[in-house]
């Protein structure tokens, strides 16, 4: 069982494990994205990789709307938004009727990496899917389980294990 707070909700053991594998598969995921950003070599970070998912899936946005996507100052989305437009991956665009707002897109080669990221992704996880269906998992949670394990990754209880260990010396 994983350990998180307690946030009053009544626990039952298919819902804390339900919950367990939902954030293991959490971890999971954003490594499958981290792995292909670095085999295309994109040399984008995870936050501003996940701006251009914003900007790639809700079309053209101002840095205040954007910052609220994201849950970010602005101040934060417009220094993203200025390394992403030094590579080329997002533009900046003023309507005519009104200079003083700036309009955020991503560009083509923004456009490209995004889309190239998530296809990659979903072999992986279609991979993954192949893998997990030999353990015959029987509920949500043991598929999600299946797919962690077939990644790799350590499930929620191995991970917080670890994690209480990990400070320790040899």
């Amino acid at each position: 069982m994983g350990l998180y707070v307690d946030d009053g909700t009544p626990s039952t053991p298919g819902h804390d494990d339900l919950l367990d594998g939902l954030s293991a598969l959490s971890r999971t995921l954003v490594g499958i994205t981290a792995r292909t950003l670095a085999a295309l070599d994109a040399e984008v970070t995870l936050s501003q990789y996940r701006t251009l998912v914003v900007l790639a899936s809700h079309g053209p946005m101002r840095t205040v709307d954007l910052a609220a996507r994201l849950g970010v100052h602005p101040s934060t989305a417009t220094r993203t938004c200025d390394r992403l437009v030094r590579r080329e991956l997002v533009a900046r665009h003023h309507r005519p009727t009104d200079r003083r707002v700036a309009w955020l897109t991503p560009t083509e080669t923004g456009k490209t990496l995004v889309g190239d990221v998530l296809r990659r992704r979903t072999d992986e996880i279609r991979r993954l899917l192949r893998i997990a269906d030999g353990s015959r998992p029987r509920t949500p949670a043991e598929l999600i389980e299946a797919l962690v394990v077939a990644a790799g990754e350590p499930t929620e209880e191995q991970w917080w294990q670890r994690w209480e260990q990990c400070t320790a010396h040899p």
